[in-house]
């Protein structure tokens, strides 16, 4: 699994491309930390490796037909969780692209069973990527980022996760912002500052995001937030 860190000033975001597999060194790896923690530990490449994108590669499970299309103006789907559910507005018309890839995801059940595993208070909450045995999830190919579509990252938006040095490089991987989060908005053509494509707002729940972020967490292999009681998602549909 290779790393990903997205580097904020003296924050720092980190995810991870589900479905990658292994390396290139062929060491598995697992994701690192949320903002402002320390660097994942143990063994394997590095944090800022870039992503593996042969599908060729070891463990990477990916489908080359395109997402669906979004036919119905802003959906809202509703992420049942074992802390409450989270419904989401997802914004078709902003982020063409980004909302059909997640519809694909929802409407393939790929996000059912997976779990929130990295979490920090304060800041964001991070899922879409693994199951309840720590185990990734396989992904298609990565999207072009629309990031430049004019949404912030504010308090309650959601965005799509990155590798920080291939702006074009989201799956199925995305966060909740819990606060105003204005070093991860587009800002300029390089990776540095292409910024977290916004794509969907909760607009009920984000209290259940709360609690999701409240959680104690652990480190456990090299999960550095992961809450120490598991948070499910059951299933996500869409309501509208």
């Amino acid at each position: 699994m290779t790393a990903w860190r997205i580097r904020m000033g003296a924050f720092v975001l980190s995810a991870t491309l589900a479905g990658c597999g292994q390396s290139e060194s062929g060491t598995t790896e697992a994701p690192p930390p949320l903002p402002s923690l320390a660097a994942a530990s143990g063994g394997g490449a590095s944090p800022t490796d870039p992503v593996a994108l042969d599908p060729a590669t070891a463990g990477a499970i990916r489908s080359t037909a395109p997402p669906a299309s979004v036919e119905m103006p802003d959906p809202i789907v509703r992420i049942r969780t074992s802390l409450g559910n989270i419904y989401i507005r997802l914004y078709a018309a902003k982020a063409k692209r980004t909302v059909a890839n997640f519809v694909d995801y929802v409407m393939t059940g790929h996000y059912d069973g997976t779990i929130f595993h990295q979490v920090e208070s304060g800041y964001a909450v991070m899922g879409g990527g693994y199951d309840d045995k720590l185990q990734a999830k396989p992904a298609r190919y990565p999207i072009r980022n629309e990031a430049d579509n004019g949404l912030k990252n504010v308090r309650g938006t959601v965005a799509m996760a990155r590798d920080p040095s291939d702006p074009h490089s989201a799956t199925s991987q995305f966060f909740i912002n819990l606060v105003d989060n204005p070093k991860l908005d587009h800002a300029g053509p390089s990776p540095e500052t292409f910024g977290y494509c916004v794509f969907g707002e909760v607009v009920e729940g984000l209290d259940v995001v709360e609690k999701i972020a409240a959680q104690k967490t652990a480190s456990v292999r090299s999960f550095d937030k992961l809450p120490m009681e598991t948070v499910l998602v059951d299933h996500v549909r869409f309501v509208r």
